[in-house]
């Protein structure tokens, strides 16, 4: 076969696989447009119906199926049109037509129904009204107007000022009829979240009679996302919030970090994780800039502290280097204390004097499950840095399960808190505060959602969100990328306010010593010799006591 011969079969090879993968895209394409014209039509099945009834109407009795048929197809046209502008511009079909569809659906929806769910939802009273008529009754030369009174039952429901939609949320303003106080709607939440088939709701007060009740309609929270490594934008490195994910209504979900303490609180596999490394790894560029310094106490043998090791200044795990860490804190409080004394009150970060972040995962290891001395220790170390420290640029991030008071006794002291998912509405109230089992159930969060978790905003309302899930791949690339510019050892640092001096030589001898013997003894004290016997005196014998005498021993 010649070169010529062999080009024109590889041309007719080509243009038939071409011709064959159009027709498989156009089959494709025209089994995707007939999926959202039926969907289109169960939609508006009531539409349709209508439009098939006139046509049958006019086809049978009048005898003209050519008019009827002309009806069906004029009636299912717009079907078609959408499913055709779904298929190939689906934003814009959103944007501009279903989208503002359903926002009408939903008002109209509430305004209709308001009466009636008010009712049902134990919101309205019934009341007797007093009520007078005048009516003419006949005299003899005229008419004399009289009066009667009847009493009659009426309902009485609270007011629906207003119907708000905004994305995929319904928002109810609602004010509270006479008798009737805002702690009586907001029990309600969970009743107008059922009657509206939301996904979840949330309630926010705007005075002492009026609410609005904001009810999420579709889910933005189902699919996770992947967080991404972050790129700063030339000089503007962000130090006081970072995005962590997403909130129930779609918008970004941002957390302050300077001046504040961020408690953590949810059960194994709740996504903790995403949270601790959506922060570290937010400040980043930060850490590289050395506007921010990380310190990292992990307990569960570094696992996961460890897979950012680049990022940290120093990071400990074991007890005795985690209260070198928080003493190391601590002094870091009282040198700025020293210096900021009359000439600010709030830390600004710049590079040399920066936000130092305390990063502790599994706090109770630290606080709870250590030995006597270690709990005293660090909880008294945490206790200071937490009291003292907000203002004066050093916070913390701690994670922990277990939210009671005897695992997390300065629980009080965060002030911020996040409740992943938990095990009970006890725990909720712990996390959140009194009265939040009922409108933030994190104890009703799904497994299979990891990272979500409800939160307290600025104004006091409680809000769902979802962290970006951190890979260990991410993690690591985000850690090569941006190290940190100072590394400390975890050793232990003089601290003269100590109260145990006999636990400062401790720690310090535990530093010092090799490796195995910290290995062995991770509180750094050396264990008791065991006790020798006593030599007991022997007891005088039976002849000896009867004579009364006491034995050569005694005297």
């Amino acid at each position: 076969m010649t070169a010529a011969t062999q080009g024109m079969v590889r041309g007719s090879a080509s243009v038939g696989s071409r011709a064959a993968r159009l027709t498989h895209a156009a089959a494709a394409s025209g089994f995707e447009v007939a999926r959202l014209w039926v969907r289109w039509v169960a939609r508006h099945g009531r539409f349709v119906f209508w439009i098939v009834l006139v046509a049958a109407l006019v086809a049978i009795p009048l005898g003209q199926p050519e008019k009827g048929r002309a009806l069906v197809v004029l009636g299912l046209l717009p079907g078609l049109v959408a499913a055709m502008w779904d298929w190939g511009w689906p934003v814009g079909y959103e944007r501009f037509c279903a989208g503002p569809a359903r926002r009408w659906g939903w008002r109209h929806r509430a305004r209709r129904i308001w009466p009636k769910f008010a009712r049902e939802c134990g919101l309205s009273v019934q009341r007797n009204v007093r009520r007078r008529s005048w009516s003419l009754a006949p005299k003899r030369d005229a008419r004399l107007l009289v009066s009667s009174t009847s009493t009659a039952s009426e309902w009485v429901h609270p007011r629906l000022m207003d119907v708000l939609t905004k994305g995929d949320t319904l928002t109810l303003r609602v004010k509270a009829r006479l008798g009737q106080t805002l702690e009586d709607l907001e029990k309600a939440a969970p009743a107008f979240a059922a009657a509206f088939s939301a996904v979840s709701y949330r309630v926010k007060a705007w005075t002492p009679s009026v609410l609005d009740v904001d009810l999420v309609m579709r889910d933005a929270l189902a699919h996770p996302a992947d967080a991404v490594v972050p790129e700063p934008l030339g000089n503007d490195l962000s130090v006081d919030t970072v995005t962590l994910g997403r909130r129930q209504d779609g918008t970004a979900w941002a957390l302050q970090v300077r001046g504040r303490h961020t408690l953590v609180v949810g059960c194994s596999g709740s996504g903790k994780g995403s949270l601790l490394w959506g922060v570290c790894g937010s400040l980043a560029p930060a850490v590289r800039a050395d506007l921010v310094r990380l310190w990292g106490v992990d307990l569960k043998r570094g696992v996961e502290v460890m897979m950012g090791r680049p990022l940290f200044t120093a990071i400990a795990i074991t007890p005795a280097d985690a209260i070198a860490t928080l003493r190391r804190l601590l002094q870091v409080v009282e040198e700025r204390g020293r210096s900021m004394a009359g000439v600010s009150r709030l830390h600004v970060p710049r590079p040399g004097d920066p936000l130092h972040v305390l990063v502790i995962d599994e706090l109770a290891a630290l606080t709870a499950y250590a030995d006597a001395d270690t709990k005293r220790e660090a909880s008294r170390l945490l206790s200071e840095v937490l009291t003292q420290g907000r203002a004066l640029g050093v916070v913390v991030l701690a994670c922990v399960q277990d939210p009671r008071k005897e695992v997390v006794g300065m629980r009080g002291l965060f002030t911020q808190t996040i409740a992943l998912r938990l095990r009970s509405p006890e725990e909720t109230r712990m996390v959140l505060g009194d009265g939040t089992a009922t409108l933030a159930p994190a104890h009703r969060l799904s497994p299979a959602a990891p990272g979500s978790a409800w939160v307290v905003e600025e104004d006091g309302t409680l809000d769902r969100v979802r962290a970006d899930y951190w890979p260990d791949q991410l993690v690591r690339r985000t850690a090569v990328t941006y190290p940190a510019l100072v590394v400390e050892d975890a050793v232990p640092v003089a601290d003269a306010t100590a109260p145990d001096a006999s636990l400062d030589a401790d720690v310090e001898t535990a530093t010092d010593a090799p490796s195995a013997r910290v290995q062995d003894f991770p509180t750094g004290r050396k264990p008791r010799s065991p006790r020798k016997p006593r030599n007991r005196r022997a007891r005088p014998t039976t002849a000896a006591a009867d004579a009364g005498g006491l034995g050569p021993e005694a005297a």
